[in-house]
């Protein structure tokens, strides 16, 4: 555990120390999307959000510190298990952090109209941030997947609060099974969140079958890359797939462009946001 703690800072501190240079060669892509995410990142690194933004980063904290106290008790019975979770333990442990969460709402609004897939709602922090971003955009719409349902039922009180009913679907159930359904659905989407299942194995599967569930551009943000060793290789794979064009790598998180009118594949760079 030690070693792994070392190597990790070691890759991080090396990350960082080249930065800037890797900044600039990222610049020299034409790419929109590259150049879009580029922006969002600086923004979120830098902290330089409007009032507007700060104002609906303020409103989500809230929810998490209100989590952060709440003792309630969440059983896993779905998942065939006898183990539960105080809320308050699963905001700790398990919730994107604030900088993370800055991050995805950034992105949510790169697109004119986003329309959104996150897997694995959780207490619906991450929700919260999206729908924040997307209340007040025509067209917009995010759906999010997960399988408790006392969670489900966090986050419908909480999103009810931020957006109308018409913005968001919480789909309750396992993956297995929603999954499918909404692959046969007729909607495409323009980011895409995965945060519900750290097999590497299924992780592979979703993005493969989500490709074909996108727009002609397309971000996918892939937390916990480096949660384990099946991760990892979750991410390699994913990152020389053929349809993929760039990938950066945050070491918490991988985020993928697929860009259809892009021909340049495969391009790859290293950047640090947070902890």
């Amino acid at each position: 555990m030690i070693v792994e703690k070392i190597k990790k800072h070691l890759t991080i501190s090396h990350t960082r120390i080249r930065q800037n240079r890797e900044l600039w060669k990222m610049a020299q892509y034409e790419n929109r999307t590259l150049q879009t995410v580029i922006d969002c990142f600086l923004r979120t690194k830098n902290s330089n959000h409007t009032i507007e933004n700060r104002g609906a980063f303020l409103n989500c904290e809230n929810f998490r510190q209100k989590l952060m106290q709440d003792e309630t008790l969440v059983t896993y019975d779905v998942f065939d298990s006898q183990d539960t979770a105080a809320v308050k333990e699963i905001c700790k442990n398990a919730a994107s952090g604030n900088k993370w969460c800055e991050f995805l709402y950034s992105l949510t609004k790169i697109s004119d109209t986003p329309i959104v897939l996150e897997m694995g709602t959780n207490l619906g922090i991450s929700g919260c941030y999206i729908l924040e971003a997307i209340k007040n955009i025509s067209g917009s719409r995010m759906i999010t997947l997960e399988g408790l349902p006392q969670l489900c039922e966090i986050s419908e009180t909480q999103f009810a609060l931020i957006a109308a009913k018409s913005k968001y679907d919480i789909r309750q159930g396992l993956f297995d099974d929603t999954f499918p359904v909404l692959l046969n659905e007729d909607i495409k989407f323009n980011l895409i969140f995965i945060d519900g299942n750290h097999k590497k194995d299924s992780t592979i599967d979703y993005f493969k079958n989500l490709k074909s569930k996108i727009d002609s551009s397309a971000i996918f943000v892939f937390d916990d890359i480096n949660w384990s060793a099946g991760m990892r290789e979750a991410w390699n794979s994913i990152k020389k797939d053929k349809d993929v064009n760039f990938a950066i790598d945050l070491n918490r998180q991988g985020i993928i462009i697929v860009d259809y009118e892009e021909k340049l594949k495969n391009i790859t760079f290293k950047l640090h946001l947070a902890y």
